[in-house]
This record gives structure tokens, C-alpha cells and sequence, in this order.
């Protein structure tokens, strides 16, 4: 394997040094993929891709067409795969960390519902399913998410999750399912003001978040992790807006940035996973957690870096 910058590379030889392939995949991409898994794989393409070129051309012909069969009866070909399973992959790449597929799945996702609400308007059918729509939103939120977390398209990450966010006022406000969207929404758009210093309106979000997941919790549904997301991203918000204030000092009245870092302790001190709700021992792994422990521990950092700064100018 060839090392280059953010990328894994294999390169093969076709026999008697007439060709040859190279198969790459961006790091972070894949990463249940292995090297040699990739090596495997690539080796194999090779084989396939020079004994194909040795036949005459119907050969050719008839045997794509048989590898082309065999890749629709199983699936395999990306215009195969349903909705259910785009979303599905798509899910599962976010799990794994890898963001890049999981957003051009997600947005290949969002495509096929719009062309399937699209349909139902052209045969003037106003009756457009409840649930094709909450898949609209939280799919338009997903993405939104994605940008968020990849600090990319911020300001259209935004759009979508405000779009999203006027597609659910139209659902019962009390239903548990709508209360979930409206949090997460408000999660996405508080990573998103964090990503744009918009400490106030971050803070505004992500309080009103923090707010619908204690009133789920009450109710008995649990999302352990996303609970202590909404915690970590406050407490995060918080502590930089009281660091900022008082590199400004433009005024600001030292106890109330005081109460900010006091407020952002009392959030980060939720992220620990043996506080309710305790998370699961098989999700300590998550990757979700992991970045909500280690925003966690980076705010307690600055809270203290903050807090000394505050002893000095209050002597």
C-alpha cells in the first residue's frame, strides 16, 4: 500500500506489465474496510478487469451482463437500494464515522422522498402520508446535522433544519414523536450556531432542547446519548460565551458571566455516564458519546481557565 495524505492506496500490475489498476479510499471513509480487505478487493478487480479484457467481445458482453445481473439480484447497485436501506446505510456509516458517505446518502435519501411527495402532488393527491413527511424532517435535519459535524455548508445546514423545523409545526405539538423532532432540531441548529460563534442563539436552542428531553424523560422515553449531546453542546456554548464576554470587556458584569461558567458545570457534570439516564454499557463506545465526553472534558478546561481569570478582576 502507497501512503498518501488522507488517503489509503493500493496499486496492482496486469500480468506482463500491461496495465494496471489503483483503488483508493479517503481516510475516515469505509472504516470498517481493513487493508487487506481493500487489498482483497482490489486484487480481485484486477483479476476480473484482465481476464475480462483477454475475451472477444461478446464474451465481454455476456459476462458483464451476468455480473450486472448478479449485482441487481443482490442489491448491490446504489439505484437498487430502496429508501428504507439508503437511510439505513446511511445511518449506519454516520455510527462508523464516516460522515462523507453518510451525507451523500442521506441527501440521495431526501431526493427519492421528495420525488415520492412530488408524484402524490402531480395525481392531485392532497393526503401526502404522515409519515413520508416526519421522514422529510428528520432526514432534512440529518443532513443538517452532518454539516454541523463536519463544519461544512453551514448556512444551508440551517435552511434545512429551519425548513424542517416549519414542516413539523404542522403535527400535534404534544405527541412524543413530534417532541423528539422539535429536540433534535433544536440540537442541530444549537451545533450549528456553535460552528458560527453565534453563542446567544446556540444557547437559546439548546436550552429549549435540554428542556423537551427532561419533559420526554418524564414521559419514559429515553435517548440516553442524545441527552447527554444536548448537555455537552450547553455546557460548550456557555463556557465560550462567558470566555468571550470577558476578552471583550466591553462591560459586561463579571458575576453574570460568573453564573454562565457556573451553568456550563452544572451541564458538563449530566455528561457523565453513570448519571440518569445511565447509558447502556454496549453504547460507551458510540461515537456520539465519545464526542460529547470529550467536549465535556475540554469545557471543564475552560471553565477553570475562565473562572481563574474572573478571581483576578474581582479582587
Amino acid at each position: 500500500m502507497e501512503g498518501k495524505p488522507g488517503k489509503r492506496v493500493h496499486h496492482f500490475d496486469f500480468p506482463g506489465s500491461t496495465g494496471h489498476l489503483s483503488i483508493g479510499i479517503e481516510n475516515g471513509c469505509f472504516p470498517d474496510i481493513d487493508d487487506d480487505e481493500l487489498y482483497r478487493i482490489g486484487e480481485l478487480l484486477t483479476e476480473f478487469i484482465y481476464g475480462l479484457a483477454l475475451e472477444n467481445g461478446s464474451v465481454r458482453e455476456s459476462s458483464l451482463n451476468i455480473f450486472t445481473s448478479i449485482m441487481k439480484d443482490t442489491s448491490l447497485l446504489l439505484d437498487d437500494k430502496n429508501l428504507k436501506s439508503l437511510l439505513r446505510f446511511a445511518n449506519r456509516m454516520f455510527r462508523l464515522g464516516d460522515y462523507g458517505n453518510s451525507l451523500f446518502l442521506s441527501q440521495l435519501g431526501l431526493a427519492r422522498i421528495n420525488e415520492i411527495i412530488d408524484e402524490k402532488i402531480e395525481k392531485n393527491d392532497r393526503m401526502v402520508d404522515k409519515e413520508i413527511i416526519q421522514l422529510q424532517i428528520s432526514t432534512l435535519n440529518f443532513i443538517g446535522y452532518l454539516f454541523a459535524r463536519m463544519n461544512r455548508n453551514i448556512e444551508y445546514g440551517v435552511r434545512l433544519a429551519t425548513i424542517a423545523g416549519r414542516l413539523l409545526d404542522g403535527f400535534d405539538k404534544k405527541d412524543m414523536d413530534t417532541m423528539a423532532l422539535r429536540a433534535a432540531l433544536n440540537d442541530t441548529l444549537g451545533l450549528l450556531y456553535i460552528q458560527k460563534e453565534e453563542w446567544d442563539n446556540a444557547i437559546d436552542r439548546l436550552q429549549e432542547a435540554h428542556k423537551i428531553d427532561q419533559a420526554l424523560l418524564s414521559k419514559g422515553k429515553v435517548d440516553e446519548i442524545g441527552f447527554r449531546l444536548t448537555c455537552s453542546n450547553l455546557g460548550h456554548a456557555l463556557v465560550h460565551s462567558a470566555h468571550h464576554l470577558l476578552m471583550e470587556n466591553n462591560g459586561t458584569d463579571l458575576h453574570e458571566i460568573e453564573k454562565k461558567v457556573e451553568k456550563a458545570r452544572h451541564y458538563f457534570s449530566m455528561v457523565h455516564v453513570e448519571k440518569p439516564p445511565p447509558v447502556p454499557e454496549k453504547k460507551l463506545t458510540d461515537l456520539e458519546l465519545l464526542f460529547a465526553v470529550k467536549r465535556m472534558k475540554e469545557g471543564w478546561e475552560l471553565c477553570d481557565t475562565v473562572s481563574r481569570e474572573l478571581k483576578k478582576r474581582l479582587i
